[in-house]
This record gives structure tokens, C-alpha cells and sequence, in this order.
């Protein structure tokens, strides 16, 4: 087996695979901005069903939390969903990698880094992958970049693609203790402008993560980057912020998760390849989370490449990967069925919708 990504869902395949006894080798190339390299959040849920995430949970994350904030555009007004258990995760990035690139080497897994994106040949018997050196495999899974991405890197790139994506324009600062203690341990969602879904904010560690979730993929990293400081000098005036900021050295990033694009794509499978994770648009079109549909699309596809290596016709069996992720996923990428700017109001004033809106947030559950 190859698997092409050092991201979460190229890990999570190639341990599940070397797990079951696979020969697997990652190759870790250079990746677009598709999935967020700052701060992040996790569903709890999604360690339940992922061994190899379970597996490295204290490693990579910094801290639970079981709450949500939601703020009216003005701040002025606040609702909060209350979980009994653990909601989510926060977590850093790189923290993840780390932990999930020692936990691959343990199972044995394969690494070759790549300075440039590979070729890729599909061949009748098998994949040939090049870059510094050849590399022949029988399957083959595809974790990083956008969709577009990689069905051009197969050649496959008259099957359209669709366009559809989300930006997200993010920031990590370093906070005192005391700036820690005021955001109380929660995940806080500010409702935003039209073309600005939402504003998300949290501590993760000593580190402060704000980012705007944008509808649309077309933003300007200037127009981003000019949110995204309207929206951290607006918490701080309301006083949901304290204290200075040294933004001069936060880590400013902007990245666009396929949201939802899994949905539309024509097809997630070439000869003897899958596409997982970004590749294969797993993200939510509705907060552009890209970790949990991630990892679940990556479960899958080991399960499947791990059936179809023992057939003799294993593309067949590859084919039934459209049909399982959608049962394991689709609710938790598709876009809500009612206008989030419509909801958000209701959010702020009835518990009921704010208690449906979160789940919806967190796990993906129909508003």
C-alpha cells in the first residue's frame, strides 16, 4: 500500500493498514492550504471510532472542553450549550502530526519525503509513484490537497470537480494564564456579517486560536486578514478579550477546506486509487472542520483497500467506498438545510435551537 499525505487522514489509513498486517509506505509531499496548520478542535466522538487517533489523544491534544458560546455580530448577547460528557478537543496542528508520524513508525509504517508533488502512473497491476525515487504499490490512497488537485494529478481532471469550498482565515497568539482562566475553557462561535459565517475563538495551551469561517472559497488573504483583526479589536473592546496581544508575532494563516465538496464529487476512485480526506472533499460546509470527516473517510478507506488487496478483483471492491463513506459521513460534511444566517438569531434566543445548532457544529447532526 501507498498512501500520499503525511496529513490526519494519511496517518490514520497507513496505521489501520499496517495494523491488519499491510506492507505501507507514507509519502509526504508538499501540500496546498486545505486544511488549518494553527490551532484546531476535535469532536470527542471521533476517538471512539479511530484506534490510531485514540492511540495518541494525550500526545496531541491540549485540553476538553464540554461548552460552547455562541455571541450575537455585536457581541452584546450570549447563549451556551451545556454537553454532561466531553464535547470536543483543541488541540495544535503539528502537535497532531508529531504524535501520529511516531505512532505510523511504531506500526511498522514506511516514510519517504518528497520535495516536489509526484507523478503518478495507474497501471493494470498496480501504481507506480515517482519522485526521488520509484515506488510500486498495489493500491493506492490519496490524503491531501482539494479534490481538483488530485483528480489532475490522475489525469482525471475532465471529470469537473466541483468548485465549492469554504476559507478560513486563522490566527494563533500566545496569552498569559490569566488570559486563559477569561475564556473559561470554552469554544465561543460569534455570528458574523453575510459572506462571514462565523467567527470561532478558543484556547488551546497557552496559545489564543481566532479564525472567520467564510461561505465562500474567492477571499482575498488582505480581506481575511482585515476580519480577522476586526473581529479580535471587537472581543477585546466587548471585554471577551483581555489584556494586550503581541499580535506582531501570532502565526497568521489562511487556508480552503473543500466544504461539503465530497457530495458532489462525480467519483472518488481511479485504477486502483481512493481519495480520502481533503482529497476526496471531506470537510464540513458548515464550519470547514476537516479532521473528523477526515479520519472517518480514512477508516473506511482502509477497511475497503484492506478487503479489495485479498480479491482478485479488487477493483470492484475499491468501488464500494462511495457507498460506505456516505453511510459513515455524509451527515457530518453536508451543508444545514436552513440559512445559517437565518438560524443565528434563533440560536441567541431559544435554547432549543441553540442546544440543535451546536450538535450540528460538533458532530454534524441535522438542525
Amino acid at each position: 500500500m501507498a498512501v500520499l499525505g503525511a496529513t490526519a487522514a494519511g496517518y490514520v489509513s497507513a496505521i489501520t493498514l499496517a495494523k491488519k498486517g499491510r506492507d505501507v509506505i507514507l509519502l509526504d509531499g508538499p501540500t496546498s492550504a486545505v486544511e488549518s496548520p494553527l490551532a484546531d478542535w476535535i469532536p470527542f466522538d471521533t476517538f471512539g471510532i479511530c484506534p490510531a487517533l485514540r492511540a495518541v489523544r494525550s500526545a496531541a491534544t491540549e485540553a476538553p472542553f464540554r461548552r460552547m458560546q455562541f455571541h450575537s455580530p455585536r457581541l452584546d448577547r450570549q447563549a451556551a450549550y451545556g454537553s454532561r460528557s466531553v464535547a470536543g478537543f483543541v488541540l495544535h496542528s503539528r502537535k497532531l502530526r508529531v504524535a501520529l508520524d511516531s505512532a505510523a513508525r511504531r506500526a511498522g509504517v514506511g516514510r519517504l519525503r518528497l520535495a516536489e508533488p509526484p507523478g503518478i502512473d495507474l497501471q493494470e497491476g498496480g501504481v507506480v509513484v515517482t519522485g526521488k525515487r520509484q515506488t510500486r504499490a498495489r493500491l493506492l490512497l490519496i490524503a491531501q490537497d482539494s479534490p481538483a488537485e488530485a483528480m489532475a494529478r490522475l489525469s482525471l481532471s475532465d471529470r469537473s470537480a466541483p468548485a465549492g469550498g469554504l476559507s478560513l482565515c486563522g490566527l494563533d497568539v500566545a496569552i498569559t494564564p490569566a488570559q486563559r482562566r477569561k475564556l473559561g475553557g470554552d469554544l465561543h462561535v460569534v455570528a458574523r456579517a453575510a459572506g462571514r459565517r462565523l467567527g470561532v475563538y478558543f484556547a488551546a495551551g497557552g496559545t489564543l486560536h481566532v479564525r472567520i469561517i467564510f461561505g465562500s472559497r474567492d477571499v482575498a488573504p488582505r480581506a481575511g486578514g482585515e476580519a480577522l483583526s476586526l473581529l479580535v479589536a471587537g472581543l477585546q473592546e466587548a471585554g471577551l478579550l483581555t489584556g494586550k496581544l503581541n499580535l506582531a508575532r501570532a502565526a497568521v494563516a489562511m487556508w480552503h477546506p473543500p466544504g461539503g465538496v465530497a457530495l458532489d464529487l462525480e467519483t472518488h476512485l481511479a485504477k486502483r486509487t481512493l481519495l480520502i480526506g481533503t482529497a476526496g472533499g471531506f470537510a464540513s460546509a458548515l464550519t470547514g472542520q476537516t479532521l473528523d470527516p477526515s479520519v472517518r473517510s480514512a477508516m473506511v478507506a482502509a477497511d475497503v483497500a484492506d478487503r479489495a488487496l485479498k480479491s482478485q478483483r479488487p477493483q470492484e471492491l475499491l468501488a464500494e467506498y462511495k457507498s460506505l463513506w456516505r453511510d459513515e459521513l455524509a451527515d457530518r460534511i453536508r451543508p444545514p438545510g436552513t440559512s445559517v444566517r437565518m438560524l443565528l438569531p434563533m440560536v441567541l434566543s431559544n435554547q432549543a435551537i441553540t442546544d440543535r445548532f451546536a450538535r450540528a457544529f460538533l458532530y454534524g447532526e441535522d438542525i
